[in-house]
């Protein structure tokens, strides 16, 4: 496992032979929707330089202490499709029901399919599903 990024709230890992990238959100909370976003920017930014087209995505936030406040929502609305675009897969592990409920809702609002889930093992099941034959 490759760390390419490390920040007070996200730990960004490369795993080449599972050809899986995994973002994991850290349990500190954000002081500001604009450091929320640009956190947010600097894990896209790491994934960009990975090479997304040939990963799945695991993002991790069981951590995460959630916010649904319009500041964050909007920042959080900008910066999905920058983070988990151009991915084989994308799948988010998350603690609770209403966490999941509020991925499902992101879902529907950028269309980026993803599976969401709090069993980590169906999850990276799914990704590997998305892995060429042969690798």
């Amino acid at each position: 496992m490759l760390e390419i990024l490390r920040n007070a709230h996200y730990t960004v890992t490369i795993d080449p032979a599972a050809q899986l990238a995994r973002v994991t959100r850290s349990a500190a909370p954000s002081e500001s929707a604009a450091l929320f976003e640009e956190r947010w920017m600097e894990v896209s930014r790491a994934l960009d330089r990975a090479g997304r087209s040939g990963l799945c995505l695991l993002v991790d936030l069981r951590e995460a202490v959630g916010r649904n406040d319009p500041l964050f929502e909007a920042a959080m609305q900008r910066v999905r499709p920058a983070v988990m675009s151009g991915f084989r897969r994308v799948a988010v592990l998350v603690r609770t029901t209403a966490g999941a409920l509020q991925i499902q809702r992101h879902v529907r609002e950028d269309g980026i399919d993803r599976m969401i889930g709090s069993d980590e093992a169906q999850l990276l099941d799914y990704l590997r599903e998305g892995r060429p034959r042969g690798r």
